[in-house]
């Protein structure tokens, strides 16, 4: 019997409506609707969470990655960021007065090819961006610092998938010099809109507070020492970050159960390809990614969706940063340095897809999908 898997459900409890219900209330009755008490806590939380002296609220993620970049000055410079990301990672580079170079990936990782990131480096290169796709830390994550060490390169991780994910015990947003992370209502953790840098640095920390309210030195007075901006975020937003860093561990534990099933079920299937985790790395699971015959990829989503009533959710990424038309317009901040191909970052948006992975997503819907998935994946590589 046919039936109807969403991309995404939000669930919340009764009793958690219900602590968000009163913590409006208070909110509404209180006076202050942003950066007040539910900010502070939701970023003492989240640094907790995460294992971080700092953690700054800002309004979304990408003004999570502007900020650091700005806080380290990096107008005129150059910053390296994978092809196959958001375009909000270069974007925040771009916005920050910085200009990008684009590198391949590594097939399997989804994240930055150490060779190729050596070839990238610049005289004015400052920095590099990794991000951890679908949640799944690089494995070459030992590679990538070592190349930024000896370069002198800092690392920004863009963590906006991460929430959680971990390596050698490390959690994402603890291995750089500041990571940003997303609470876009798709993200592991959500408040609505919003997002939040994390780091170990007091000196950074105390440029990131400035920066994010106009470039006030003290809130409370209107001089301003540096150029900022508005990147508040409302104590709504903050009350239901509280609500998710609570629940946090228990949100992933499931994200990672779902994916355990969908192993079990599609491990060996000879018409795809399961991403390898090592088991070094925990990934959080912000997608479930394997990989198919490309010509196929478009029909598969289709069938999957008329004839199971199964919507795949978005690839991360079907386009790739280096090839977006917006670069055609403003080429002056793309640096085009080394190697353009980009071989496996093609291979991986033509390749990739993505099966529906949320809280609350019933062990029956698992098999049903997954089963619908061979069914189909099967009909296709007859042809």
């Amino acid at each position: 019997m046919k039936k109807k898997i969403p991309l995404l459900r939000l669930n919340y409890s009764k009793n958690e409506k219900q602590f968000i219900s009163s913590g409006v209330q208070e909110i509404l009755s209180s006076g202050f609707l942003t950066m007040s008490k539910r900010i502070e806590h939701f970023e003492e939380l989240f640094a907790k969470f995460v294992k971080v002296k700092y953690a700054v609220a800002v309004n979304s993620g990408t003004s999570a990655l502007e900020i650091p970049l700005r806080a380290l000055n990096v107008e005129g410079k150059s910053i390296i960021i994978p092809t196959n990301t958001y375009m909000a990672t270069p974007i925040a580079a771009i916005h920050a007065g910085a200009k990008v170079i684009f590198s391949d990936v590594l097939e399997n990782d989804l994240s930055i090819d150490p060779k190729e990131l050596e070839k990238k480096i610049m005289k004015d290169t400052v920095g590099v961006i990794p991000v951890h796709i679908g949640g799944f830390i690089s494995p070459k994550w030992k590679e990538i610092k070592k190349i930024c060490d000896l370069n002198n390169l800092f690392i920004i991780e863009d963590s906006a998938h991460a929430h959680g994910s971990q390596i050698n015990n490390k959690f994402a947003g603890s291995l750089g010099l500041a990571s940003a992370f997303s609470f876009y209502p798709t993200k592991i953790l959500t408040t609505g809109e919003g997002g939040i840098i994390t780091t170990n640095n007091r000196d950074l920390y105390k440029k990131f507070l400035i920066l994010r309210e106009h470039g006030k030195s003290n809130p409370s007075y209107n001089i301003h020492s540096e150029l900022g901006y508005n990147w508040r975020l409302p104590e709504i937003s903050g009350l239901l970050g509280i609500q998710q860093v609570k629940k946090a561990r228990s949100i992933v534990k499931e994200r990672r159960k779902i994916a355990a099933l969908y192993d079990e079920i599609l491990n060996g299937n000879p018409n795809l390809k399961l991403q390898k985790i090592p088991p070094t790395i925990k990934s959080s699971y912000y997608k479930y990614i394997i990989f198919v015959k490309s010509k196929h990829r478009d029909k598969i989503k289709k069938k999957m969706y008329k004839k199971y009533g199964i919507s795949l959710p978005g690839e991360v990424y079907r386009s790739l940063c280096h090839s977006q038309p917006v670069f055609k317009k403003h080429s002056k901040h793309v640096i085009k340095k080394g190697s353009q191909l980009f071989t496996n970052a093609k291979k991986v948006a033509s390749s990739q897809l993505c099966l529906p992975l949320y809280p609350g997503l019933k062990k029956k819907e698992i098999k049903y999908i997954a089963n619908s998935l061979i069914k189909v994946l099967k009909d296709f590589n007859q042809l």
